[in-house]
C-alpha cells in the first residue's frame, strides 16, 4: 500500500480523484478507471483519511450504496494555500487568527473559510476565548496549551521567559523587564497563577517562580531550540495582547 505522504504521486489515486468529480459508487469508479476493485477500496480509504474524499450514500433496493466525491480543491491539504497555513500553525503553535492574517496576507474571508475547513476535517485544534482564538497542530499535547497561549501574550511571555532564565523574579523585576504598568503586570501574574504556570512565594519580599520550570523549559526548547533570547526576538513584533 502507498504511504500517506506520497499518495498524491500515485497514479491510481490520481485517476480516482479525477473520476470522482461527482459522487460515484465504487462500481462506476472501476468502470471509469479500470483499476481493480480491491485497489480502489484501498486508495479510497487513504484519500478519505487525508481529507480528499467525501463519502455519502443512498439506498437502492434496500441496500445502502456508498458514493465518493473528490472534495473541492480549495480545501485539499495539497493546495498551496492550505499547506502554507498548516505549516505556519505547525511552526507557531497557539498562533492567533490576527497573527495568521498578518503572516499570510490572505483576505479575511479566505483565511476564515480555510481555517473552518481545516478544523472541520480535524487537521488542526482550535481553542476559542473571549478576546482571541488560538490554533494548534495535532501533535501538540493539550497539557502544553496554557503555556503556549501565554507565550502569545506580550507581557505574559516576557514574565515566563524572565523566570525561565532567572529562576525567580519580583514585580519590580517584571516592571523593569517588560516596561509595562504595574496594573498590567498584576493582572498578568494573576492569570498565570490561576493557570498554574507561575506561583507566588511569600517571603520577607514576595517573589514569583515557575510552577514547573522543567516543563516550561521543555516547551521553550521546542519553540526555540537554541536560546530564549532568540525566542524573545522571534515573538517581539507579534505579541501585543497586554
Amino acid at each position: 500500500m502507498i504511504e500517506m505522504d506520497s499518495f498524491l504521486n500515485d497514479e491510481y489515486a490520481k485517476l480516482i480523484l479525477k473520476s470522482t468529480a461527482t459522487f460515484k459508487p465504487v462500481s462506476e469508479i472501476h468502470k471509469d478507471t479500470k483499476i481493480p476493485l480491491g485497489t480502489i477500496y484501498r486508495r479510497l480509504e487513504i484519500l478519505k483519511n487525508a481529507g480528499l474524499i467525501q463519502v455519502a450514500g443512498y439506498i437502492e433496493d434496500g441496500v445502502k450504496v456508498k458514493t465518493y466525491h473528490n472534495k473541492p480543491k480549495r480545501y485539499h491539504v495539497s493546495n498551496p494555500r492550505i499547506a502554507q497555513i498548516l505549516e505556519i500553525i505547525k511552526k507557531n503553535p497557539a498562533i492567533s487568527y490576527r497573527d495568521l492574517h498578518k503572516i499570510t496576507g490572505y483576505p479575511f474571508g479566505t483565511l476564515s473559510n480555510s481555517l473552518y475547513n481545516l478544523e472541520k476535517d480535524s487537521k488542526i485544534i482550535v481553542k476559542r476565548f473571549a478576546r482571541r482564538t488560538h490554533y494548534f497542530p495535532l501533535h501538540i499535547p493539550s497539557i502544553e496549551y496554557p503555556v503556549l497561549i501565554n507565550l502569545r501574550k506580550e507581557t505574559a511571555q516576557k514574565i515566563i521567559v524572565f523566570l525561565a532564565e532567572n529562576q525567580k523574579g519580583t514585580t519590580s523585576d517584571f516592571k523593569k523587564y517588560t516596561n509595562k504598568a504595574p496594573s498590567t503586570i498584576s493582572i498578568t501574574l494573576t492569570n498565570l497563577i490561576e493557570e498554574k504556570i507561575v506561583k507566588r512565594i511569600f517571603d520577607f519580599k514576595p517573589y514569583f517562580v515557575l510552577e514547573d520550570p522543567q516543563f516550561v523549559q521543555n516547551i521553550l526548547t521546542k519553540i526555540s531550540p537554541t536560546t530564549t533570547d532568540k525566542l524573545k526576538d522571534r515573538f517581539a513584533d507579534t505579541f501585543s495582547y497586554f
